[in-house]
């Protein structure tokens, strides 16, 4: 007989023993919480879980399932089984183990005879004793995964994934609980309300995974967007905010996969590979705000159109009227052969000079100053202007005009063959012709230069007011150093090599590489692969781009790997890397 003294005793024993599991139990879950919160990879998540799960049952495996975007299926995601020595991730196996779950039948009915989508659809977890003896489930399935594996599948607890705000995750099943023997036995009920803690801090970590993975994706799909509607605004500049990003990946990997030259201690974490491919589609974000006549200049003369053809239009005037002096003076009786020679002498010089402006517009060459004077001498030349200049204006050019130029301007008059006045400076750019002719090298005048160059503070301006998390704080020095060199003579803010990161050299590289080879630059034509690396080498022996990352530029094959996939193949010629190369 037990004395009320000796029970006494004894609860207390039991209670402390039973306090104790659950203070354990409690501590193990407040660390998978911490774990789970910390987490960022998707499939580390998923582990964690699975792993935590069969922890605290002694489970001999189990396997996790997510609802997909359209809550139509469970997709599989991971399975472990020490038994079989099984681990399976969804997108690593040839062979996927289990196929999507569909939630409903093709009428539209809720499953309810698979277990794990039963659970889903209803939230309620299930714990079966022996799949093979249990009633209300087709366990077909898993009859047939045992056949093929030898394996012999009996207890199971299936619970769903729900977050605080109700919404279903997903499923995670436990299979064939085991005993301190390692024989099989059912799932203790008492362990339940813990598998439903961790199911739902689970479910809580996948959701805000999916959270952050959302933000990411509508960040990137937002640059994105940006970078095309870039390439987009000139036909001229097209691909080239969605291809640099391409050059600056493959040149970091490169860099990743040096082993044993300088960049062997090189790495990039996911975080900065994102932060490198969110500030490479980023690098021309400035140009959004470069005027169109600018990022579209061809030819000195161009503003929204070649003002060649109003030019040569005056030396067609000027042609005509020396056709008509002719006539006329053979009419008053002058010698006829007289006036047909002074006639082809005009037009010969006519036909040079025009040749002369023709050719200085193209900006392809530098022009000396034997050409600029003679330029300036040709726009000396007049005509003579008979209808009214100031009809068919638009109200801001009638605005840029004097009240003086209104009144000369509607009278027949002489003007110069090529002009530079005073309407044609505005909004920051002189659009004179002789002006413009006159540029010695390009097609860009210095303030059209600066405003292109002005698009990369442009880019460093709007960059810095976003607010980066702390692993995205480099973008705007990623992608707003590109037009920087290594010995000082870039801009805008003159960096040297010892300033700038591996990523932002990279960009360097990148941004140059491909405007070079880019087939679609309206000033320049389409060059060869030996030639873009013969500038990048001449660059390179001037202390302008990296050594290191140019030679492993050409030694990792990256020029050509790019070339063969997005260039013309009359451009893929063969380049003789060893000529770059250091002995």
């Amino acid at each position: 007989m037990t004395r009320e003294g000796d029970g006494a005793k004894d609860l207390p024993k039991e209670g402390t023993e039973t306090r104790e599991t659950d203070a354990n139990y409690l501590a193990q879950l407040v660390d998978l919480g911490i774990a789970l919160s910390a987490e960022q990879g998707r499939e580390e998540l998923n582990q964690k879980i699975l792993m935590a799960a069969r922890k605290f049952t002694n489970a001999d495996g189990g396997s996790l399932y997510l609802v997909n975007k359209d809550e139509s299926e469970l997709h599989f995601r991971i399975l472990m089984n020490d038994t079989l020595n099984t681990f399976f991730v969804s997108g690593r196996e040839n062979e996927k183990p289990f196929p999507p779950l569909p939630l409903y039948d093709v009428e539209g009915r809720p499953n309810y005879r698979n277990i794990a989508t039963y659970v889903a659809l209803t939230g309620k977890p299930i714990n079966i004793e022996d799949a093979y003896c249990a009633d209300g489930f087709d366990f077909s399935g898993t009859r047939a995964f045992d056949a093929k594996t030898g394996y012999r599948s009996k207890s199971f607890l299936t619970v769903p994934l729900k977050s605080t705000r109700g919404a279903m995750m997903g499923v995670l099943q436990l299979i064939n609980a085991r005993d301190e023997a390692g024989q099989v036995i059912a799932f203790d009920k008492s362990i339940e309300p813990i598998i439903a803690a961790l199911a739902s801090q689970a479910a809580v970590a996948i959701e805000n995974s999916r959270l952050l993975l959302a933000q990411r994706d509508l960040m990137e799909s937002f640059v994105r967007v940006l970078g095309h509607a870039i390439d987009a605004k000139s036909p001229h500049t097209a691909d080239h905010c969605s291809r640099v990003p391409v050059i600056a990946r493959m040149l970091a990997q490169a860099a990743v996969d040096d082993k044993l030259g300088p960049f062997s201690n090189f790495y990039l974490t996911d975080m900065e590979w994102y932060e490198l491919d969110l500030a490479a589609w980023l690098h021309d974000c400035g140009k959004i705000v470069t005027p169109d006549h600018v990022m579209e200049k061809a030819t000195k003369l161009e503003t929204i159109h070649n003002r060649i053809h109003e030019i040569r239009t005056r030396f067609e005037v000027l042609r005509r009227d020396a056709e008509i002096d002719m006539l006329k003076r053979k009419l008053a009786g002058e010698d006829a052969d007289a006036c047909d020679a002074d006639f082809k002498q005009k037009v010969a010089e006519l036909e040079n000079q025009f040749a002369m402006v023709a050719d200085a517009n193209i900006g392809d060459t530098e022009l000396d100053t034997d050409t600029i004077y003679a330029l300036h001498d040709i726009a000396e030349l007049t005509w003579v202007r008979h209808f009214d200049r100031t009809v068919g204006l638009s109200w801001s050019e009638n605005q840029r005009l004097t009240d003086a130029d209104l009144v000369s301007l509607r009278e027949a008059g002489t003007e110069t063959l090529l002009m530079d006045r005073e309407d044609q400076v505005y909004l920051g750019f002189n659009r004179g012709e002789l002006y413009n002719l006159s540029i010695p090298h390009g097609t860009l005048t210095s303030e059209e230069r600066q405003v292109i160059n002005d698009h990369v503070v442009v880019t460093q301006d709007m960059l810095a007011q976003l607010p980066y998390p702390r692993e995205l704080q480099r973008i705007p020095a990623i992608a707003g150093n590109h037009h920087e060199k290594m010995d000082g003579s870039g801009y805008p803010h003159g960096m040297t090599g010892d300033d700038m990161g591996i990523l932002e050299k990279v960009m360097v590289i990148a941004d140059i590489f491909e405007a070079l080879t880019a087939v679609d630059r309206p000033y320049k034509r389409p060059k060869l692969l030996s030639e873009c690396i013969s500038i990048l080498g001449d660059m390179r022996d001037k202390g302008q781009i990296d050594n290191d990352l140019f030679e492993l530029f050409l030694v990792s094959g990256t020029y050509l790997v790019y070339g063969k996939k997005y260039l013309r193949p009359d451009q893929c010629d063969e380049v003789d890397v060893s000529q770059f190369l250091s002995s």
